[in-house]
């Protein structure tokens, strides 16, 4: 079953009421199963995530109501009717109820970040009822150690299951190679190293045991959802890589919800196959919103045509902008190297990112805009030719469109000197000079009030 959204109001955070949208599995399209939820802490991530989980077992407290009427958590189907509710009994009830249902099958795995698990196994349950049981505990306070050894000895039953599993490990951890039910008071998971030193997996590390217990749950074959909460705890960056590339592949046939602080996790090669990303924001100390990018149509400019050659574009730098507050748009990579020492130590969040044309700035406000980034700002060079104002021209169109972030415009037409490339092309002369060096303070004009404007504005 998948759904297209699901809608969450007076909980928490979310006092208003807020959608979450989710990608759809399209087979051949890596990662279109992806939905991707990211923002700071304490935006209300967490909450979110037990929404997707809550149940008529739960008890709401008081303080976790937002208005008279109380929470609701509405669940819709790929054609976006309801699907599944769950809202009080009554007005003055802390009771709920869950109307209509949906089958526990059908509803989210859920894999929370602390993801620990023993080496011994629990009697014979079979693994489809271990991942069963992860529907049924809060994700907020589960300890995460679900029987997963049972999973892999439901595994090792079957030759073909535990070749086909330990390659599937081995595409995020090269070294890993062997692997048993051993016994000794109890049955445990015993695993061999590249030395051939057999230990039982608790003594492995946490990125280990943290991968093992996801792609155990992506290993069975199942059709319902799964929500993995931070899958890039104890991982090294090269692991994440690889991690996210075998979800991606997984997504192409279920929906994947992964909640994450990493840019690592987020490509714009899977929103571009039809991920959503819901970023969380708080609005003010008591609320938040979502914001949601699935329109990749929107932003491609930012990322395709003759952009698309500029593979820093693609980058762990500029993916980013999903995590930033304050952001500082120029035009080329260049300006946020020549400017990164001006700003450093300034105090402020300053994230910079090369736009790469004047005419993508209008493209990148609004990714801002839909992002829910409170402060924006563009920096623009003086027209090179001014006769025809096209820089001057886009300040005003970004002005009239954005009023709440800011446009500076330097009064020279480049950040550091350039000769003239063709005849009657004029030389550029900038801050910097051609080997990036910063002119003598005399020699600076605006420099430093342009600054200054930039660092008022984050800061105000």
């Amino acid at each position: 079953m998948n759904y297209t959204k699901f809608s969450i109001s007076d909980f928490r955070c979310f006092s208003q009421e807020q959608s979450l949208w989710f990608g759809i599995p399209v087979a051949d399209k890596i990662g279109s199963g992806i939905t991707y939820i990211v923002g700071s802490n304490s935006s209300g991530k967490t909450t979110l995530i037990e929404g997707l989980w809550i149940n008529e077992q739960v008890k709401i407290r008081s303080s976790e109501k937002r208005t008279h009427s109380g929470p609701r958590f509405c669940l819709y189907d790929i054609d976006e009717n309801l699907n599944r509710e769950v809202s009080l009994l009554r007005e003055d009830s802390y009771t709920l109820k869950e109307d209509p249902k949906v089958p526990p099958n059908e509803l989210f795995e859920i894999i929370s970040s602390r993801r620990h698990w023993q080496s011994t196994t629990a009697g014979e349950q079979l693994s489809s009822a271990v991942l069963d049981t992860t529907r049924e505990l809060n994700p907020r306070n589960q300890q995460n150690n679900i029987a997963t050894a049972n999973i892999l000895k439901d595994i090792e039953k079957d030759s073909e299951k535990y070749e086909q599993f330990t390659a599937l490990v081995k595409r995020v951890i090269p070294e890993f190679t062997k692997w048993a039910v051993a016994y000794e008071e109890n049955e445990y998971i015993e695993y061999t190293s590249s030395e051939g030193i057999k230990h039982k997996t608790d003594f492995l590390g946490d990125g280990v045991i943290s991968i093992i217990r996801i792609l155990a749950h992506l290993f069975e074959p199942r059709t319902s959802g799964i929500i993995i909460d931070e899958p890039e705890l104890s991982l090294h960056p090269l692991a994440q890589k690889k991690l996210i590339k075998l979800i991606a592949e997984y997504a192409q046939n279920r929906q994947i919800i992964i909640s994450t602080h990493s840019p690592y996790f987020v490509s714009w090669e899977y929103i571009q196959n039809g991920a959503v990303l819901n970023r969380v924001a708080k609005i003010n100390d008591t609320s938040s919103k979502i914001y949601t990018i699935k329109d990749f149509n929107k932003y491609k400019k930012l990322t395709n045509g003759s952009n698309w050659q500029q593979p820093y574009l693609m980058d762990i730098v500029s993916r980013e902008i999903f995590f930033q507050d304050n952001i500082l748009f120029v035009e080329g990579q260049e300006d946020v190297g020549l400017l990164e020492n001006e700003l450093k130590d300034k105090d402020i969040n300053f994230f910079g990112y090369g736009v790469r044309g004047i005419q993508n700035f209008e493209f990148a406000f609004q990714l801002a805009k839909d992002l829910g980034i409170k402060k924006a700002c563009v920096l623009i060079d003086s027209p090179s030719d001014p006769a025809v104002g096209e820089e001057n021209k886009v300040k005003e169109v970004l002005e009239k469109k954005f009023k709440s972030y800011k446009v500076v415009q330097w009064e020279r037409t480049d950040i550091r000197d350039k000769p003239a490339q063709t005849k009657p092309a004029k030389e550029k002369l900038g801050y910097f000079t051609a080997k990036g060096i910063k002119k003598k303070d005399e020699e600076l004009g605006d420099f430093y009030n342009k600054i200054e404007q930039i660092i008022d504005f984050f800061k105000n």
